[in-house]
């Protein structure tokens, strides 16, 4: 009974051995290697090692054998308690191991910030030397008046510094076209300077004369002439 046994054991030794050819011997341990895959589909190799004999490095010599030139991950080991029938089983890739994304460090909790004011956006300011602090015919001299409406222009800027400042000058329809671009320029260029010796700041100033064009009254009437020699400032934040 003792001899049958015995014999039944070496035959299965020797077929489990001849299932992987030249990776063990009829006098070493006896393992045997078959293709699986994994849950996640990845292709893997399971190796089972079997006898008293085995020296808890069986599996890994024979995974090792396998992969030949490749590293062998494992991927799961189940450790035998040197029983005849308790197999060795590791579950192995032929692979470098996918290196696990590590997380994003966690930045200590800071205050919140209160958002940057934002500048408030103004429109250009615009005002006219109308009919009443205009000038008088043929004439480029401010009048008191004038000189009161700029004061205060000056005065309510508060020492600002605009982007620019534009002045355009005006004449009615009286006399030649190229005498009233002259006056107006003449008119425009008394504003400005008015102006700046007053000490209104800006980066860009600029004057244009633009003589009998753009009327905002009729030029049939006295009224409707006066009203059209005028000067426009614009001033731009």
């Amino acid at each position: 009974m003792y001899t049958k046994l015995l014999t039944k054991t070496l035959a299965v030794s020797l077929i489990a051995a001849a299932a992987l050819a030249g990776c063990s011997s009829t006098s070493g341990p006896a393992f045997n290697i078959s293709q699986i895959q994994t849950s996640d589909g990845q292709k893997a190799y399971r190796a089972e090692c079997y006898g008293v004999f085995e020296n808890g490095s069986a599996c890994m010599t024979a995974a090792q054998k396998m992969c030949g030139n490749q590293p062998v991950n494992v991927l799961q080991a189940l450790a035998g308690t040197n029983a005849s029938k308790d197999p060795r089983s590791v579950i192995f890739s032929c692979a470098t191991p996918v290196q696990q994304a590590q997380p994003a460090p966690v930045m200590p909790a800071t205050e919140p910030q209160p958002a940057p004011a934002k500048a408030m956006a103004t429109a250009p300011r615009k005002i006219s030397l109308d009919e009443k602090t205009n000038f008088a015919f043929d004439s480029a001299a401010l009048t008191p008046k004038a000189k009161g409406i700029l004061n205060q222009l000056v005065a309510d800027s508060k020492g600002a510094n605009f982007a620019s400042v534009t002045v355009e000058g005006y004449t009615d329809s009286t006399g030649p076209d190229a005498y009233n671009v002259g006056l107006s320029k003449r008119r425009a260029q008394a504003v400005l300077s008015y102006l700046k010796e007053r000490g209104l700041h800006a980066d860009n100033y600029s004057l244009k004369g633009f003589g009998k064009a753009n009327p905002i009254a009729s030029n049939a009437t006295d009224v409707g002439r006066a009203e059209n020699r005028r000067v426009e400032v614009t001033l731009t934040p």
